[in-house]
């Protein structure tokens, strides 16, 4: 069959979770379509699982700055129909590249993280060139998101007046079979960075163990954090109580085994991850920030949220009975399912007018 399609997806490098695996699951689906697809990792990563109809292709570019030259070259080689990418500084990077390429496509930029919180440490020259860079980007490519609210912000703070599409992250809807024998009473699934707020979690648990010393939390995640959690969790007298795990292959099979899940974070985008503990069958409990658990939870409808680092509160929910807090239906969670958000994608790439 003779393929005229032909698309680039970017990510920077593969980690377990995230806005890199909504890509992968993307690209993996769009495969079944008419479409040559070619997914392109700025830096050497972990070993991808793709379709063996995509091209893999490793630029292996030690700064984002290298790999613009590199991208421009690929765009100008490949002549895609589609250029598309993930997460803000590969968004620029593919951006730049193609602005400046001698074949013109389609650049399709999606945003899923709260940009305005993973920069504010920065210092101000820095903030300065890297937002000035984005906005232009921005305002000059076709902008998606998973979360309305933080495309609301990004349509204020970026002065951006067309349309930003809001297209849920997908997930596999599976038939869990329910585990009668659960292990654990919490589980945690993320990175083990500043973003994801560990402390607050640990915190909470400390309380929520003097009134109930059979309490068992599993935490799953890798970071550069890991050493001092380990510390908090000896020097607090943890061990028995909380196990910490490095990302596995089944690490979803440990929410099959747990009783509830916890989210902790200072901020997000849209975390795919409370939609696999929905998909497990979990009651959630989450902090109520920026941006995506109070949309994902329909603003406390379901699950139980509360204020970012206020772990006195995370410690009396996670004394309540998991049985009384509401789950999210299945039927809400079709609208992320996989078929269904795939096909949104291949409509909007191939079949929209700009």
């Amino acid at each position: 069959m003779n393929i005229n399609k032909k698309i680039i997806f970017v990510i920077p490098k593969y980690k377990v979770g995230g806005a890199e695996n909504v890509m992968i699951t993307l690209a993996n689906e769009l495969s079944q379509y008419d479409i040559k697809i070619f997914f392109v990792i700025l830096s050497q990563s972990k070993k991808i699982k793709l379709n063996r109809k995509i091209n893999l292709i490793n630029l292996d570019s030690k700064r984002v700055i290298n790999s613009i030259f590199k991208l421009n070259k690929l765009i100008n080689t490949i002549k895609p129909e589609i250029c598309f990418s993930t997460i803000s500084h590969t968004n620029i990077a593919l951006f730049l590249a193609s602005k400046f390429s001698k074949h013109k496509c389609k650049i399709f930029l999606r945003e899923s993280n709260n940009i305005f919180e993973s920069i504010k440490n920065k210092n101000f020259l820095y903030k300065m060139i890297f937002m000035k860079l984005l906005r232009f980007s921005y305002q000059n490519s076709i902008l998606l998101s998973p979360s309305k609210h933080l495309s609301n912000e990004i349509k204020k703070k970026f002065y951006i007046k067309k349309k930003v599409f809001n297209l849920p992250n997908p997930i596999i809807l599976k038939k869990i079979t329910k585990n009668k024998k659960k292990i654990y009473d919490f589980i945690n699934i993320a990175s083990l960075t500043d973003q994801k707020d560990h402390f607050t979690l640990l915190k909470a648990f400390k309380i929520a163990l003097e009134t109930n010393k059979k309490l068992k939390l599993v935490i799953i995640g890798e970071g550069v954090l890991k050493l001092r959690i380990l510390e908090f969790i000896k020097e607090n007298k943890l061990k028995n109580n909380v196990l910490l795990l490095n990302y596995k292959k089944n690490f979803l099979e440990y929410l099959n085994k747990s009783k509830l899940f916890i989210l902790s974070s200072q901020y997000e985008g849209y975390p795919n991850v409370l939609l696999d503990a929905a998909n497990n069958l979990l009651p959630i409990i989450s902090t109520n920030c920026k941006y995506g658990p109070s949309e994902i939870l329909f603003n406390g409808k379901y699950g139980k949220l509360f204020e970012t680092g206020n772990y006195f509160k995370l410690s009396k929910l996670m004394l309540l009975n998991h049985k009384i807090i509401k789950k999210i239906p299945k039927k809400y969670l079709k609208m992320n399912d996989l078929k269904i958000i795939g096909k949104k994608y291949y409509d909007l790439f191939f079949n929209k007018n700009f």
